[in-house]
C-alpha cells in the first residue's frame, strides 16, 4: 500500500476510535464510589470483560492520536497555525486521560487479586474521580478547532458552533460527562469530513495563510 493511500485513509482512524471507544465504555462499568472495599473485589473478580475495556482504552488512545496528526494538518494548510497546535495539544493530553483510566483499571484488578479492601476502595474512588485529564483534553481540542473553523473556515461553520458549544459544555461541571459522551461522534463526524476532503487542499493556498519568512 503506498504512502498517498496511507495518507487518504489515515482520518478513519477517527472512525475506528470512535467504534473502540463504544466498545470500552459499553465493557468499562465500574462500582460507585460509595461502594464497599469488597464489593468492589467481587466486582473485580470477572476480569475478562475488563481487561477488554483496558485494551479498547489503549488502542483507543493510540488510533485517537493518528486522528489528531490528521486533523491537525488540515487545520494548519488551511488557517492559523497556532490553533491547530493548540488542538494538537489538547488530543495529547485527552490520550494522556484515557491512559490514566486504563491504569487505574489495572491498580484495581492488582488489589482484588491482593485481595486488599480498604486499597480497593481508595483505587475505586480515584478511578471515579480520574476524569479531569481527558476533560480537558477534549475542551481545548473542541475550543481550538471550534475557533479556527469559524475563523478560516477550514471545515463547514456548523461544525465550528457545535466544537464551540461542546468545547464549552465540557467544561460546565457534572454537564460535562455530555460533552465526553458526544466527543467520539464528533470525532467520527470530523474523520468523515476529512477523510472526503483529503487531496483537496491546494499547496500554494496553504503557503498564502502562512506569514513569510523573514530574511
Amino acid at each position: 500500500m503506498g504512502t498517498g493511500r496511507m495518507e487518504r485513509l489515515a482520518p478513519l482512524a477517527g472512525v475506528l476510535f470512535a467504534v473502540v471507544f463504544a466498545i470500552g465504555f459499553i465493557t468499562g462499568d465500574t462500582p460507585d464510589t460509595d461502594a464497599t472495599g469488597e464489593e468492589v473485589i467481587s466486582h473485580y473478580d470477572d476480569t475478562g470483560k475488563i481487561f477488554v475495556g483496558i485494551l479498547a482504552l489503549v488502542i483507543g488512545a493510540v488510533l485517537f492520536m493518528f486522528f489528531a496528526g490528521v486533523l491537525r494538518s488540515r487545520l494548519r494548510s488551511t488557517g492559523p497555525e497556532w490553533l491547530a497546535t493548540v488542538g494538537f495539544g489538547g488530543a495529547v493530553v485527552y490520550s494522556v486521560g484515557l491512559g490514566l483510566f486504563a491504569m487505574s483499571q489495572i491498580a484495581l484488578i492488582d488489589a482484588s487479586d491482593l485481595g486488599k479492601p480498604d486499597v480497593a476502595q481508595a483505587l475505586n474512588i480515584i478511578d471515579n474521580d480520574n476524569f479531569f485529564p481527558s476533560v480537558i483534553g477534549l475542551a481545548v481540542i473542541l475550543l481550538a478547532t471550534g475557533w479556527h473553523v469559524l475563523a478560516s473556515r477550514s471545515l463547514p461553520i456548523w461544525l465550528g458552533w457545535v466544537s464551540l458549544i461542546l468545547g464549552i459544555l465540557a467544561l460546565a461541571g457534572p454537564a460535562g460527562f455530555v460533552a465526553f459522551l458526544l466527543f467520539p461522534v464528533w470525532v467520527f463526524v470530523v474523520a468523515v469530513m476529512l477523510f472526503r476532503r483529503t487531496g483537496t487542499v491546494d499547496p500554494s493556498a496553504a503557503d498564502a495563510v502562512r506569514p513569510p519568512l523573514e530574511s
